[in-house]
């Protein structure tokens, strides 16, 4: 009986196949393409398959819970270092009016996918000299930020050999003071440390240094000055695009003459402090010289999440420097340099804001953790290099209509300078403000 049914069977299969060829209709190849099945009745499940619904039921509302609540605290943001602060509610980045980070957070995504188009991971140890770039740039901005509280802490709290260790390193460091060397700063010029992480350098006017030493007005400061250190000072490629063979950075007093280790660091590179008699001194002996215009007060301003603001309304030092010495003005603009250690999210900022102006010290979030959770800007930092502007023969005393006229120029250059290539750089839609 057996027997006789299956061919019976296979009979009937072999018909239907051929009504079916018959007819045009084809068989579905995969299973996407089938008519879904109707659920078996729950009497009709097995003992297997109702736990396994039951454990997916009770998985998925776990799923989705766990995910709001990463949405909420930012949590899941930790996972990638595009995020400087895991707590967006904090920071404000994301208010409605908060276009800048959300630019600089894309700019971000932009170029982990131009290093990955080079072949090049994302990750500090990819070669040796991006390890050791980065090795040095985390050394150097991670003493910026605690070499000075730290000795004041050793000072304060440190037994009778740590005070007198201290002292003697600071009394040592006045007879003794680090100079300048060539060596070591074309070795760290040649390891492009701005280059190998993902940063670029656009230089737009015929900057000739070799021919008469130039100034350098970089902005906004940001916190590190990164953009302009490592894509123009300490880049071979960027010294090359100017024809200089080295740049003097002129930084807070206290970070080349007081804080210790890092005072000695910065003056091997050539870091002066930012004085008239020093940038004078450097500028009348042919070396080139670049300076922040804004200097701390503009530090408070970054990390600002919605425009650009630069401190430079008020600021004509440079300007008369300039005209005494006869040296071209080079507006340098760093498009991501503000929000490259995360937004300011603390709150009170106008109060910040006029404190840090009286003690002329930054009153803002700060952070050791960026990139890869080191103290390496996060983000994609783009350098650009405007058209040197002429001041005409060396004035030893220039009148204040001079001045201002000239800082006139350099304001409106600067700013045509940034709305000519935000779309090149990646920020369309920024919006700048002189403060």
């Amino acid at each position: 009986m057996e027997s006789v049914a299956r061919p019976a069977r296979t009979a009937v299969k072999v018909l239907a196949r051929a009504d079916a060829s018959a007819s045009g209709r084809r068989k579905p190849r995969c299973d996407k393409h089938r008519p879904r099945r109707t659920p078996r009745p729950v009497f009709w499940q097995t003992r297997a398959t109702r736990r396994r619904g039951a454990e997916a039921q009770t998985r998925a509302p776990a799923r989705v819970s766990a995910r709001a609540a990463n949405d909420m605290f930012g949590l899941g943001q930790l996972r990638s270092p595009t995020w400087h602060v895991p707590m967006p509610f904090l920071t404000g980045e994301d208010r409605p009016d908060a276009a800048l980070w959300r630019e600089h957070l894309a700019n971000r995504h932009r170029m982990g996918r131009e290093l990955r188009a080079r072949g090049v991971r994302d990750v500090p140890w990819s070669s040796f000299d991006r390890a050791l770039g980065v090795a040095m740039t985390c050394f150097t901005f991670g003493l910026w930020i605690v070499s000075g509280a730290g000795t004041i802490a050793m000072f304060a709290l440190g037994g009778a050999w740590t005070r007198a260790i201290v002292a003697a390193y600071a009394i040592a460091s006045l007879f003794s003071a680090r100079r300048f060397s060539q060596r070591v700063y074309d070795y760290c010029a040649a390891l492009e440390v701005g280059e190998r992480n993902g940063w670029d350098l656009i230089v737009k006017g015929d900057v000739d240094c070799a021919r008469a030493a130039h100034i350098f007005c970089s902005h906004p400061h940001g916190l590190f000055c990164a953009g302009v250190s490592l894509n123009l000072i300490l880049s071979r490629r960027g010294l090359d695009a100017v024809r200089a063979r080295s740049i003097r950075l002129f930084v807070h007093s206290l970070l080349v003459s007081a804080f210790p280790v890092v005072k000695d660091w910065l003056r091997t590179l050539g870091f002066q402090p930012c004085t008239a008699a020093h940038m004078r001194r450097a500028l009348d002996a042919g070396l080139n010289a670049a300076i922040v215009p804004g200097g701390v007060k503009e530090v408070v301003w970054s990390g600002r999440v919605d425009r650009e603001r630069l401190y430079l309304k008020n600021v004509f030092g440079f300007c008369k420097l300039a005209l005494q010495t006869g040296a071209p003005l080079v507006p340098v603009y760093t498009f991501g340099e503000s929000l490259s250690v995360g937004p300011d999210w603390l709150p009170f900022f106008e109060s910040r804001r006029r404190l840090s102006y009286l003690l002329d010290a930054p009153i803002r979030y700060l952070s050791l953790t960026q990139r890869w959770l080191l103290p390496f800007p996060n983000g994609r930092l783009v350098t650009v290099v405007g058209a040197p502007l002429a001041v005409g023969e060396r004035t030893e005393n220039p009148t204040r209509k001079q001045v201002g006229e000239l800082h006139a120029r350099y304001c409106a250059a600067l700013l045509e300078l940034i709305e000519s290539t935000k779309e090149e750089a990646g920020y369309g839609s920024q919006v700048t403000e002189l403060v």
